[in-house]
């Protein structure tokens, strides 16, 4: 047998992982994670420079129409949607890098060894890469994080301007017949955006009763419905860690020979 030749024993041992392989891989994931994180701050960008500038201009003059509001709310509408799927992509990396270090970083500065359950996933995710992250938690992510505020403030800023120029209305059916769109009638432009507001309403109070995302930080030490109430009493509040108590060890009892 040829010396050059490998030998198949070795060809058939499964590689050692290095810590340096290890310290690759993190860093890798945590880049992909950090690109993905950005993007989802430009959409967010996009969406408050255009509500900005929405509302400048329709309340720039009293004769200024009130579709600008409307097409202010399609386009944050298009910008939540845009950011969605951008926030699937991120949970995915995201998901990576809280795997290695939930399995990997921890057990080490623990002095532990690694969580085998934890690498099995990630090697999972690695071998088939797919998104576990369902569409309409990604929205209602979102909407909890950024887009509800800029929603509501688009709202009550389209009501105010419909309702106060160029008078209080006298009465419900002409408020709904200031709200017309050229051909398109009052009352379906008022059913479309109260679609609109009942649906981002459920999307954003059903995000603090699912599961948060995996890389997703949120404060729940004493169930979810707790702390959800807890966040309107004590906006501030802060949550102190909790150190795992060490047991003292046992001492070794003597034996006295009779």
């Amino acid at each position: 047998m040829p010396l050059n030749e490998p030998n198949k024993s070795d060809l058939l041992e499964s590689p050692w992982l290095s810590q340096q392989a290890m310290s690759q891989l993190f860093r890798g994931e945590l880049s992909r994670s950090d690109t993905w994180r950005t993007r989802l701050d430009t959409t967010t960008n996009w969406a408050l420079t255009t509500t900005a500038a929405v509302i400048s201009f329709g309340f720039a003059t009293p004769q200024s129409p009130h579709v600008t509001f409307l097409v202010g709310i399609w386009m944050v509408v298009s910008f939540l949607l845009v950011e969605a799927r951008r926030y699937r992509y991120y949970d995915l990396w995201n998901r990576r890098v809280r795997l290695l270090e939930d399995g990997w970083w921890v057990p080490m500065l623990r002095r532990e060894p690694v969580d085998p359950d934890a690498l099995r996933e990630l090697a999972v995710e690695m071998s088939r890469p797919q998104l576990q992250l369902s569409l309409m938690s990604a929205i209602s992510t979102r909407l909890n994080r950024t887009y509800g505020p800029i929603l509501m403030v688009l709202l009550v800023t389209w009501f105010f301007k419909v309702y106060s120029h160029p008078r209080p209305p006298q009465d419900f059916a002409e408020f709904a017949d200031r709200a017309h769109v050229a051909w398109v009638p009052g009352p379906l432009v008022m059913g479309i955006l109260a679609l609109i507001t009942v649906a981002a309403t459920y999307l954003f109070v059903s995000s603090f009763f699912i599961r948060a995302p995996l890389g997703e930080l949120r404060t729940r030490p004493r169930g979810r419905r707790a702390a959800l109430w807890e966040s309107f009493y004590r906006p501030y509040a802060i949550r102190r860690r909790h150190r795992p108590s060490r047991k003292p060890a046992p001492r070794p009892t003597s034996t006295s020979e009779h």
